[in-house]
């Protein structure tokens, strides 16, 4: 079990590292995103840029999620990889947790690196960069196992990227609530560990079920 683990999480990071663009060009889709956000509310914002950069910078972490999410299988399923992970995997479940997994350490991690220091770089303020890293690993990984499952049961679909990205949107606000919250409530010295809470609590649930609703969903797309 954890041997189909660890290879699988091998392959894909193999993949990733050999196209390069995978990794650096969600970091520029991210780093363009803050630049318009921040354009667009120059001079606009009440009590300081630096209040209101951390939202942005979790929003547009979101919205580049959203973009890389249909990549998950997408290749493998195109290619028949897919088939053969399915037809040999002792427990599929495992597998697909191991390209879940794999798909937010290679592609997503990077972009919560590039927005911790973006943060501290910009406002200077480590506290509140450490807790929107925080938020953020907890929400992104959560994402990823949303993800995970629209994309299995939209993976025979062609072109299922809008598709995807529309049916996963709604289902990430709250943890978008809860993780701009957060750094809100600590911006402001609320208390933030209800938010928190909540963000490891969707975490473990979604961690429990997406494996099995993403087995469903591709075994249903490839008969």
């Amino acid at each position: 079990m954890l041997k189909s683990f660890a290879t699988i999480l091998y392959r894909d990071m193999c993949i990733v590292l050999n196209t390069a663009s995978r990794v650096f060009m969600p970091i520029v889709y991210m780093l363009l995103i803050i630049t318009f956000f921040s354009i667009s509310l120059e001079g606009t914002t009440v009590g300081g840029y630096d209040n209101i950069l951390p939202q942005i910078i979790w929003l547009s972490c979101l919205l580049v999620c959203l973009l890389n999410m249909d990549s998950l299988f997408k290749e493998d399923y195109e290619d028949g990889t897919l088939d053969g992970i399915v037809i040999n995997s002792e427990i599929l479940e495992i597998s697909i947790l191991a390209k879940v997994v794999a798909h937010w350490m290679f592609t997503i991690i990077p972009l919560v690196l590039v927005a911790f220091f973006a943060n501290l770089l910009l406002t200077s303020n480590l506290g509140i960069s450490i807790i929107l890293f925080s938020s953020l690993i907890l929400g992104t990984l959560t994402l990823s196992l949303i993800g995970s499952i629209v994309a299995s049961l939209t993976l025979s679909l062609k072109g299922n990227g809008l598709l995807l990205s529309t049916i996963v949107l709604p289902l990430d606000i709250p943890i978008l609530i809860f993780g701009t919250s957060a750094i809100y409530n600590a911006s402001i010295g609320v208390n933030y560990d209800s938010e928190m809470l909540f963000l490891t609590t969707l975490l473990v649930l979604f961690l429990i079920i997406a494996p099995f609703a993403a087995s469903f969903g591709i075994r249903s797309s490839l008969d």
